[in-house]
């Protein structure tokens, strides 16, 4: 796990872009690469996970093509392509994943990121055909930002690395887009100028800075699924992915919350674990209305591992919360609980740790899968009578905006956080929201997976959990987004993953082995902060020094700010409805934004 960073300059040298920025990726060691002609440049921060030696360091050259490569991430199957290698000449230096990539490239070209299981973004320079070829793993877990200014393309870990120190004055859909979803959408960053390579895409740029782009994931076979005996498929490509991600050099952890979903991956994981136990941790707070981990310890005692309950009081967590908000690359309502965690795990010498991520999406964990039904007849519903609900309380003031017919983009809806009325009144127009769904999905059920795969989890859960734990020099693994695992689930009909009772019923049943009982017999919880409470007191200073940042920019009508201000004193809508205006302006205020709007919006040639 590193970070990347290119310049591809089309009419003169390229200019480096400052690594120290995120040198919080990569403390283990830091390289760089100019092209012979000079018009190319690649940077790179490692956090040494596999081949600690020099022979892994990057950028990497391929002394029998003079291609290079830049790569942040991991290839859980390299070991396996190596072995597909053989015979055609390869000389290994190392084991690195990132060798493994460059000799894959040679022998099969674009199409060798078809065969990559894994996590990953990189570039590489393909000498002989004098170009860039870049690349983003299928679920999107690791960002990866592309700005064009000028000449210069640039490609990066993190949007404040492709910023650099130009101006940076906010574009008014990208604002618009952040107050709806409270997260920058990948193709509408809050600074205009800046996008996302997208997940499951190649991308080529000539000699010219000509860019094409051609998308490998998904694909139209992946519908040809057997769903017999589910269960069963379930846990064995779930075991395969555990098992995969368990490749390391160095030792790996699990975080334990106590829910179904990191219960399975580390019971699993402490099973295939071959040299020692399985290190596990949970965070708990003195409060116990927000403290799980007495069942995290359960889990840990069945299994045996080498656990450990990091405990947070209210003091030292309102100084993480903070910390959290100054470390954000990226704006986002929601982040804190996985700094925090993140933090705590890597204080403890910790730099790979196992997350649960993507169960709730693939399974069926979250109330748009059960909601869609009723969410049908509301639609129906003429708009006005809708408008007039909003009286009823914190979720009406939203129904006027439901979206009828499609049970995507009601799936999406669910997901918003500032309605068309409050935009309005804040001086902003709503900005459509565009997902690019598979070739073909069996039910509603999988379309609202998917919704929650490249909505919510994709453009928040993921970048947050990349910005927030790579903040801390940790790597965060996520074994439920295993490309066939995540294949097989999608493309299953509705019955299949409905067939057992509870929530994520079809996951339960494939684990119920494993789990002990107090584990699924209650009801979801998931690592929660008091951030009401903490918003009315010791956070109260804080949040108003934000909203004052936000007054100061001149980006909302003032009017707006102060109702919101109000509507939340007296408990009328939730905390992240006036929380992520605070984020903004704490964000806004240290990159040095300038007041009002970008008078034009760059575009970024495709």
């Amino acid at each position: 796990m590193c970070g990347i960073a290119a310049v591809f300059n089309t009419t003169g040298p390229a200019v480096p872009l400052n690594l120290e920025s995120i040198a919080h990726r990569g403390p283990d060691g830091r390289g760089e690469w100019i092209s012979p002609d000079g018009r190319i440049w690649f940077g790179h921060t490692r956090l040494a996970i596999q081949d600690l030696s020099a022979t892994g360091a990057q950028p990497m050259l391929d002394d029998e093509t003079g291609n290079v490569i830049i790569f942040n991430g991991e290839i859980y199957n390299h070991l396996k392509l190596r072995e597909e290698m053989k015979g055609a000449g390869v000389t290994w230096k190392g084991t690195s994943d990132t060798e493994t990539m460059l000799a894959a490239f040679r022998l099969w070209g674009d199409g060798f990121t078809d065969r990559l299981r894994g996590m990953f973004a990189f570039v590489i320079y393909d000498k002989a055909r004098n170009r860039l070829f870049a690349s983003r793993s299928s679920a999107g877990i690791k960002p990866f930002y592309f700005g064009r200014f000028g000449s210069s393309l640039r490609f990066g870990s993190e949007a404040r690395l492709v910023m650099g120190d130009l101006p940076r004055r906010c574009s008014r859909s990208g604002l618009s887009s952040f107050l709806q979803w409270g997260a920058c959408p990948e193709n509408d960053f809050i600074f205009s100028g800046v996008s996302m390579i997208p997940a499951g895409s190649n991308v080529s740029v000539d000699a010219e800075g000509a860019i094409t782009t051609a998308r490998y994931w998904p694909a139209p076979r992946y519908r040809h699924i057997s769903a017999d005996a589910a269960p069963l498929q379930v846990r064995k490509l779930l075991e395969h992915s555990v098992e995969e991600h368990l490749l390391s050099d160095v030792p790996v952890a699990c975080f334990l919350s106590g829910g179904i979903d990191s219960s399975i991956v580390a019971a699993i994981a402490s099973r295939a674990l071959r040299n020692g136990k399985l290190r596990t941790f949970s965070v708990g707070f003195p409060d116990q209305e927000f403290d799980e981990t007495s069942v995290a310890a359960e889990v840990a005692m069945r299994y045996g591992t080498d656990h450990q309950r990091i405990e947070v009081g209210d003091d030292e967590a309102i100084v993480l919360v903070k910390e959290a908000v100054e470390k954000m690359d990226s704006p986002s309502v929601d982040a804190i609980n996985t700094y925090i965690v993140s933090r705590k795990v890597a204080q403890q010498g910790i730099k790979v740790a196992l997350s649960g991520l993507g169960a709730d999406e693939l399974f069926g964990g979250y109330p748009s899968f059960r909601d869609a039904g009723l969410l049908r007849l509301i639609a129906a519903i003429p708009k006005p009578i809708r408008s007039r609900l909003a009286a009823i309380g914190r979720f009406g003031a939203r129904l006027a905006d439901i979206p009828a017919g499609d049970v995507t983009a009601m799936a999406i809806w669910r997901r918003r956080l500032w309605s068309d009325e409050m935009l309005r009144e804040a001086g902003l127009d709503a900005t459509p929201l565009n997902v690019e769904l598979p070739p073909e999905l069996p039910d509603s059920f999988a379309k609202i997976s998917w919704a929650e795969l490249t909505v919510y989890m994709r453009q928040m859960l993921l970048r947050d959990s990349d910005q927030m734990s790579m903040a801390t020099s940790l790597e965060l693994r996520v074994p439920f987004l295993n490309r066939e695992l995540m294949e097989y689930v999608l493309c299953l009909p509705a019955r299949e993953k409905t067939r057992h009772s509870g929530v994520k019923g079809l996951l339960v049943q494939a684990c119920r082995d494993l789990l002990p009982r107090s584990v699924y017999n209650r009801q979801k919880m998931g690592f929660t902060l008091p951030m009401d409470r903490w918003m009315r007191g010791p956070l109260k200073e804080f949040s108003d020094e934000g909203i004052r940042s936000m007054e100061s920019v001149g980006l909302i009508n003032p009017s707006a700010i102060s109702s919101l201000r109000a509507k939340f004193s007296d408990g009328k809508i939730h905390w992240t409805r006036i929380w992520l205006l605070v984020v903004l302006g704490h964000y806004l205020k240290r990159v040095g934004a300038g007041a009002g709007f970008e008078a034009t919006q760059q575009t970024l040639a495709a």
